[in-house]
């Protein structure tokens, strides 16, 4: 681990002074005061809870199987049920959808235009938290030495987000007094949401199965976090050995979900395509294999949620008239809606675990901070795809779509058109990054091409394929306002990070994964935008709610239940009738 002094001298060279400063004054600047209303009763504890992919038809599609001590059926009894809620941008992955939440901006402005990029600046591909900058805490096991015997470890920080979050101005608004934690098992989604000036921020280390910061945060893991990983038997390692069974045999599964093998499933990690499924990963002791298997499973939800417990307990969150912030984000839906599809028992298996999840983090923070006393809102980032096997049986026009056999062919197409030899020219830049074609811009200065007249002819060809709906071009993302159906590509395009031509599917459509079979998600189609929205304790209106609403919605909530003034960028609007008259 990096010393003090070398993390010093690390802040005071002058790339870190450029960022301080930049940050400075992005974060810092003062926005307008926006009146606000008064909120009932301003809670002592915010929590932000992410269901990773938990598509918002699902809280109604299985309303009479959750429990009725469960933490969903409270939720909707008792809380404001927003039933329409919709992403307002096309690429729906999980870091847009999970910076987007508490800047209350889309991907246009606070940058994260998708989990993974081409950043010119840097002329590499980077994920949307990644930073060589700062080291993982506590280091991996075993890792290769830097000149001079100083190990380096590369981790992530917020950097890359390019927008303020509820917590940067709660920290700001309090003096720094508020505490803001952010916690997940991805990186991106513990990250994200929380923000710039997080006082806790921790995700899980696939290859050891722990819990880990950055130094971006703080040098050392808090003593609740070095307790719960110094643990024996290791609680990520409590699974081993066991099967995945059904949650609840009392009931059809098959009747409200669908058969335990249909065709598109994938076989997740060594864990098959039906009930039960083994959780070793074929190995003979826990390992990177099987910590992926768990996270291809309920169990890694479980194990966040001890940790949840945890933070709330060893940071006092909302033990005082000092509001605090909590962001969380389930990660397990996702990786089990991916392998096996939303129609799947699995997924209903994974949503009927969360409910008790809920229960458990309800009933917890009322015996900690109290009934009333704090702001629970549930959500995700983006909904998903039905398996195109799954459509097609249903008469749906579907498939899956390789993006590098598509490059493939249109950077052949673009040879022929341009009259280059077979094989001279490497036309696009990166390592492929749907929905995103980089063009070679050096490449077309040394061709004497037109860049736009090379976006228009590649964009035409793409439209000419199977499965493509529409191929927008730079020129057009950076002319005026679109019409209203092609706005959530626009607000998906943030100029220095996308690429020169933007692809959507036509619906039903999905790039294929990088294992055989299984779904995805990242278009503007219903299925990928729409996600719950429930708010619930500190003086909401409880009752359904049928109208549209945005997820931009968010932060705006969030920032008036705080009684602080809303970030920079954000656009939500609070829902009308949120709060009693």
């Amino acid at each position: 681990m990096f010393t003090d002094t070398s993390r010093l001298l690390r802040l005071l060279s002058v790339a870190g002074l450029v960022g301080l400063l930049g940050c400075a004054a992005v974060f810092l600047a003062p926005s307008p005061q926006l009146p606000q209303p008064e909120t009932p009763g301003r809670p002592r504890l915010v929590v932000l809870v992410a269901f990773d992919q938990m598509r918002g038809d699902y809280l109604e599609r299985w309303q009479t199987l959750y429990a009725p001590d469960g933490g969903f059926r409270r939720l909707l009894d008792e809380g404001a049920w927003f039933q329409n809620c919709h992403l307002p941008y096309a690429n729906t992955v999980t870091a847009a959808g999970h910076a987007s939440m508490l800047t209350g901006c889309t991907p246009s402005q606070h940058g994260i235009v998708a989990n993974e990029w081409f950043e010119r600046s840097e002329g590499a591909d980077v994920s949307s938290v990644q930073s060589s900058r700062y080291e993982q805490v506590p280091p991996p096991p075993a890792t290769a030495a830097l000149p001079g015997g100083q190990p380096r470890y590369a981790s992530v920080s917020p950097d890359r987000l390019l927008a303020p979050t509820v917590g940067d101005v709660l920290k700001q608004e309090t003096g720094g007094q508020a505490k803001v934690i952010g916690l997940s098992i991805k990186d991106r989604a513990a990250v994200l949401p929380a923000g710039h000036r997080t006082d806790a921020c921790y995700w899980l280390d696939s290859s050891t199965g722990t819990f880990v910061t950055s130094t971006y945060f703080s040098a050392r893991v808090h003593p609740w976090v070095a307790e719960f990983n110094r643990q024996q038997p290791k609680p990520s390692d409590q699974w081993f050995g066991k099967d995945w069974t059904h949650l609840r045999p009392d009931i059809n599964y098959v009747r409200y979900s669908g058969v335990d093998d249909q065709p598109g499933e994938s076989k997740g990690f060594l864990q098959g395509r039906t009930f039960p499924h083994p959780m070793t990963a074929g190995l003979k002791q826990p390992g990177k294999a099987y910590y992926s298997a768990m996270y291809n499973s309920p169990f890694g939800n479980e194990l966040l949620l001890d940790l949840v417990k945890r933070a709330i307990d060893g940071e006092q969150l909302g033990s005082d008239d000092r509001a605090d912030l909590l962001c969380v984000s389930f990660s397990c839906n996702d990786s089990v809606g991916h392998s096996w599809g939303p129609d799947s028992q699995e997924v209903l298996d994974v949503t009927l675990r969360a409910d008790l999840i809920m229960r458990d983090l309800l009933n917890h923070l009322d015996s900690r901070v109290g009934r009333g006393r704090y702001l629970l809102l549930v959500t995700a980032d983006h909904g998903v795809c039905p398996l195109p096997e799954v459509s097609r049986a249903q008469g749906r026009e579907a498939d899956r779509l390789s993006f590098s056999k598509l490059a493939t062919e249109a950077a052949d197409y673009l040879t022929v058109r341009f009259k280059q030899p077979e094989g001279s020219v490497r036309w696009f830049e990166g390592t492929g990054h749907p929905p995103f074609f980089y063009l070679n811009r050096a490449v077309l200065t040394a061709l004497k091409l037109d860049q736009a007249e090379v976006e228009q002819t590649l964009a035409r060809w793409l439209q000419s394929q199977t499965g493509i709906q529409r191929a927008y071009t730079r020129k057009e993302l950076e002319g005026p306002r679109p019409p209203e159906e092609d706005e959530r590509v626009w607000k998906t395009f943030y100029a220095p990070r996308c690429g020169e031509v933007t692809v959507i599917l036509k619906p039903y459509y999905i790039w294929e994964m990088p294992f055989e079979g299984g779904t995805t998600h990242g278009s503007p189609h219903r299925y990928d935008t729409h996600v719950p929205l429930v708010v619930f304790g500190a003086g909401v209106k409880p009752g359904a709610r049928p109208e549209p609403v945005s997820s931009q919605s968010i932060a705006a909530i969030f920032a008036q239940a705080l009684r602080i003034r809303q970030p920079e960028k954000s656009e939500g609007k609070v829902p009308p009738g949120l709060w009693p008259e």
